[in-house]
């Protein structure tokens, strides 16, 4: 008896284990399907990043501007919020920037998820060897990875060459980081200690802390 109840569990177990598992897609239709739905949003998360890229630009420049420069701008118009006050403008910016660079952040490690299988199922379809770099060329078109492909990947260039673009890159992964910790260190230093200060202060710092967090996640 105990045993024909341990028999039964045990089935159940393994059946209830195998449920935790996508099942590999061997139909060829729905492996194109699948194939086509991650290019979308590969090129969607791409272009989402272009965007946001963009958008912090303009934010460091305004900032700085509105700091070297307190008669540069008078006003920034958001929606329907008109705001006038370049303390306020100062401590709203690194808000706005530090939750635009997580999104990219977060979009970028979807990425690179996205990415591996991609080149995974793109093998399967075409019949590609693993050595191959058609999967690149088939890849929707992303400048960054475009970049680590050819040049970081690329045995021909020397080190030494290679050197400036990888200070570059430094420079984009970590002077948000390093922007975001000036910010916060500004609004204490030049703010009473008022609600607007410290709460603007501790959005930031939990933002950025969340993006450090995102980024040590990276995974594939």
């Amino acid at each position: 008896m105990n045993d024909t109840i341990k028999e039964i569990v045990d089935n159940a177990i393994n059946n209830i284990e195998k449920t935790k598992h996508d099942q590999e897609i061997e139909n060829e239709s729905y492996l194109l399907n699948y194939h086509n739905l991650i290019t979308e949003n590969i090129r969607n998360n791409t272009k989402q990043i272009t965007r946001n890229s963009f958008l912090l630009t303009i934010s460091i420049v305004l900032y700085f501007l509105i700091y070297t420069n307190a008669k540069a701008i008078s006003s920034i118009s958001i929606l329907f919020v008109k705001i006038e006050d370049n303390n306020l403008l100062l401590n709203l910016i690194p808000i706005f920037f530090s939750f635009v660079y997580l999104k990219n952040i977060t979009l970028w490690n979807n990425n690179i998820n996205l990415n591996f299988i991609f080149a995974q199922i793109s093998r399967k379809i075409y019949n590609l060897s693993f050595n191959t770099d058609t999967v690149n060329i088939i890849r929707p078109f992303s400048l960054i990875q475009h970049i680590s492909n050819f040049q970081f990947n690329n045995k021909k260039i020397p080190k030494l060459l290679k050197l400036p673009l990888t200070l570059a890159f430094a420079v984009l992964l970590f002077f948000p980081i390093i922007f975001n910790l000036i910010a916060i260190f500004l609004i204490a230093k030049n703010n009473y200690p008022t609600f607007i200060a410290y709460f603007c202060g501790i959005v930031v710092g939990v933002l950025t802390l969340a993006t450090i967090i995102q980024a040590l996640n990276t995974s594939k």
